[in-house]
């Protein structure tokens, strides 16, 4: 099962309607502060959660409109098992096909309204979560659906800016939790489990001196006082072991980096730290067992900026891990990281680009980085039109790409001096002076800027040249850009 669409409508920063469509698992999001990133991954824990009980609707509204939050997501895949293992069946009418796949819309919104729903009139609101109905041909709120939704997915988050201690947590649906149910075997079906069962029936139930004993007297005095003023009733403490699922999430993660505490006690480095290293190590599990992990309930993973506190080659080693992970399930990262973005791949992964406008958020998926057709988008590609970024790198790409464009109308092109020459021909005018250093003695001509500040990129030896300002840098590129689209 897995993420297939998003639309957000006035969440946030997003004003009107912002469709997403994620055809890969490993999902990028890049883009300056505050232009929606994080608020993209903040929306799909809203439609799931609901608001948070200390928010309220005007904390999540864009204030540049009156229309109403709304949040839908379009969910595809093996739906009817995933209901069948986790859920009630009773909900399987909702899944439809489309395009032969099983799929699931999920909606909340703000606008309050009533539908016609098996004959009663239902109130839509926010509190709500509803689903599609592909015969009524509306979103319906079927009984009990809002708990259970919940129990169809599981979404963990690392965010930035808070402590992302919930990911140790010991809890099953939790990558921590995982991680331990994976390893620990038939440890609960082993003769330490067994004669562990047996000291504590003995220490807290049925031994002489155990706790059962130790408070028997407080338990028939608080039973004769019920018999005698409210009737007869059998009381009887309970000090029986926890449940196994229980028994884990009690455990918890110590840290001793010359202070030994639980890792909820430590700072965020600290604690960010232990969350990318449980997912790397939960990557290497999913790799040795990837037809098990299919069978588990699906776990969507969003991460903000992983790069954070970071070194360049675990950075590095993060990605891989990702990339293992993204195999059997969906995962979702903001980067600003140059490191991060050189790794990425279009055949495998998909970007989106999140730019902050006047009134409203913009998100564009990286089709739209098409420069350089099956190599795009390039990471000089991403930090120019993501950021804003100039860099010698996407310069490059650009002339390369630009004479072999050239080289497919004349082979001639492809000598520098000739292809200069074409430059001009399309704008790019010749009247920049180069210095060329020869052992015969310098040589002086003029060229394009283009290719002046090619030469001084590729001959950092020649010392004679001026070097190019930014500016001349940002005229270069944007006209290199202009040629090759036209």
């Amino acid at each position: 099962m897995y993420i297939k669409e998003l639309t957000i409508e006035n969440y946030k920063g997003f004003k009107g309607e912002h469709i997403l469509k994620f055809d890969k698992n490993l999902v990028f999001f890049v883009g300056d502060n505050n232009s929606g990133k994080s608020t993209i991954f903040e929306s799909i824990d809203f439609l799931k959660t609901g608001l948070p009980q200390t928010k309220v609707l005007e904390d999540i509204k864009n204030k540049n409109t009156d229309e109403p939050v709304c949040v839908t997501l379009k969910i595809q895949g093996d739906i009817k098992n995933i209901i069948n293992d986790f859920s009630q069946s009773k909900y399987l009418s909702y899944v439809y096909k489309e395009s032969g796949v099983e799929t699931l819309l999920a909606r909340r919104t703000s606008e309050v309204s009533t539908i016609k729903q098996k004959g009663k009139e239902v109130e839509i609101n926010i509190k709500k979560i509803t689903l599609w109905n592909a015969e009524t041909k509306q979103f319906e709120n079927p009984a009990g659906i809002d708990s259970v939704f919940k129990t169809l997915f599981e979404t963990q988050f690392v965010w930035a800016d808070t402590n992302p201690d919930d990911i140790s947590d010991f809890g099953s649906t939790k990558i921590c939790g995982r991680l331990l149910t994976s390893t620990i075997g038939d440890f609960f079906e082993s003769k330490q489990w067994g004669q562990f069962v047996d000291i504590h029936k003995e220490t807290f139930q049925e031994g002489p001196n155990s706790l059962a004993s130790r408070t028997k007297d407080l338990e028939d005095r608080i039973q004769s006082l019920i018999t005698n003023q409210y009737g007869s009733a059998d009381i009887k403490f309970n000090f029986s072991l926890p449940e196994v699922a229980s028994f884990i999430k009690s455990g918890g993660i110590n840290i001793n980096d010359g202070t030994d505490t639980n890792s909820k006690d430590k700072g965020t480095g600290m604690q960010r730290a232990l969350a990318l290293a449980l997912i790397q190590i939960y990557s290497e599990e999913i790799c040795k067992h990837p037809k098990d992990s299919k069978k588990i309930k699906p776990l969507f993973l969003f991460i903000d900026e992983p790069e954070t506190f970071l070194h360049p080659i675990a950075q590095k080693k993060l990605l891989s891990a990702l990339d293992a992970i993204s195999e059997v399930q969906q995962v979702f990262i903001t980067t600003h990281s140059p490191y991060l973005l050189k790794s990425f791949q279009s055949d495998k992964h998909v970007l989106f680009s999140c730019e902050k406008l006047t009134s409203t958020n913009k998100v564009e998926s990286s089709i739209k980085l098409d420069l350089f057709g099956n190599s795009s988008p390039t990471w000089g590609e991403i930090n120019y039109f993501a950021y804003s970024l100039l860099t010698v790198e996407f310069h490059n790409e650009l002339y390369g790409f630009v004479q072999a464009k050239a080289i497919k109308e004349d082979f001639k092109y492809e000598k520098i001096e000739e292809f200069d020459k074409y430059l001009d021909t399309k704008g790019a005018k010749m009247d920049i002076e180069w210095i060329h250093e020869k052992s015969s003695g310098d040589k002086k001509y003029k060229t394009t800027l283009q290719t002046y500040i090619r030469n001084t990129i590729h001959h950092t030896e020649n010392k004679k040249n001026i070097d190019y300002t930014d500016e001349q840098l940002e005229k270069s590129t944007n006209k290199l850009i202009d040629i090759l689209k036209n």
